[in-house]
């Protein structure tokens, strides 16, 4: 979905923020920043770019006017006028630093850059970039003298991991742009998580095809580890080949049918009626629509499938893994579970022609 291989970057702009709650302040800095070193310009390109793998993509939204939301105001100055740059990260700095005032939210450098030759579903277009480095790691420089080596320590930036970033893309204006987020700090703290994306940024979900399928697919792993397991006795073996089962379904299908996927994928037809119902609360706990087919995204079943685990655990340091059936036969025939009286242990029998 994201294309940055033809990407320039025309502006760039450093300040410093601080968090507002320890009155910390920011620093805005007299100008843009001019990049006479290509090398240097090449590792901002990584550092800012290389995080963004995820291919969901958010919009600007507002409860009641899209107006009223003030970076959606900022940025669109920037993209009717592109002079419109300083002055306007000026506002932005302000703004983030109006927000930061979680005790945990740490102080750092916040960049901001206009780029040009940005793809998105392959639209070439200008975007906008925001980030802000909070985590310094420790190095050591050596340098040779006439005496021999000299070894220093300091901080510096891991240009392999963004803290936080966003790229707004000139594209889909009227509805809020379209935006990709990085927040790897955010994982480490439960009560930061929403800072970056909810209280600074103000994003919601595009309900595109990447978005339908990932939720669906999320659906399906509740339904599993929630429904199938615990109501309807399901053994974790049989929750994993209902997984492989969906995500083969959704790896072998354009398209989303409703009633096609209960049919195919779950097996025990006292449950298909109960995984239809499921959805629907589903989508009204989430607040959408009710969806009963879509157009299925081939990166989002890929993205699946590196998330999803579908090894069994067992209590005795033996994992089993239960790889993507190809085949229809391919799953529940070739492993069995059962109780062990004389030992009072679970146990799987696995069926095989040789070993790899």
């Amino acid at each position: 979905m994201f294309d940055f291989s033809e990407l320039e970057m025309q502006q760039l702009v450093i300040h410093k923020v601080g968090n507002k709650l320890r009155e910390e302040g920011f620093f805005a800095a007299p100008d843009v920043y001019f990049l006479n070193d290509g090398n240097v310009e090449e590792l901002l390109l990584k550092y800012f770019l290389s995080s963004f793998r995820e291919k969901v993509v958010y919009k600007f939204v507002h409860e009641t006017d899209l107006h009223l939301h003030e970076l959606y105001t900022y940025v669109t100055s920037i993209f009717i006028d592109q002079n419109e740059f300083y002055e306007q990260s000026i506002n932005i700095l302000k703004l983030l630093y109006e927000k930061s005032t979680h005790p945990q939210i740490k102080s750092g450098e916040f960049y901001m850059a206009y780029f040009s030759g940005c793809k998105i579903s392959e639209y070439t277009t200008d975007a906008i970039g925001i980030f802000k480095t909070e985590s310094k790691e420790n190095y050591l420089k050596v340098k040779t003298d006439n005496q021999g080596f000299s070894i220093d320590a300091d901080k510096g930036i891991n240009i392999r991991k963004l803290d936080k970033g966003c790229i707004i893309f000139n594209t889909e204006s009227p509805d809020g742009y379209r935006i990709a987020i990085v927040d790897h700090s955010s994982k480490n703290s439960a009560e930061t998580a929403a800072f970056w994306k909810q209280d600074f940024l103000q994003l919601g979900d595009v309900q595109d095809e990447y978005f339908h399928t990932k939720n669906c697919l999320e659906l399906c792993q509740d339904f599993a580890e929630n429904v199938y397991g615990p109501v309807h006795q399901a053994d974790k073996k049989d929750q994993v080949v209902f997984m492989n089962d969906a995500i083969s379904y959704f790896a072998q299908n354009d398209q989303f049918q409703m009633d096609d996927f209960v049919e195919t994928v779950v097996k025990e037809p006292e449950l298909r009626q109960q995984f239809k119902e499921y959805k629907e609360c589903y989508d009204i706990n989430q607040g959408l629509p009710p969806t009963q087919e879509f157009a299925i995204s081939n990166q989002a079943v890929k993205t699946a499938k590196r998330k999803f685990k579908n090894l069994i655990k067992l209590d005795t340091d033996i994992e089993i893994k239960v790889n993507q059936p190809v085949e229809e036969q391919a799953g529940t025939n070739f492993i069995e579970r059962g109780f062990d009286e004389q030992k009072g242990m679970n146990f799987y029998k696995v069926y095989f022609n040789q070993e790899e």
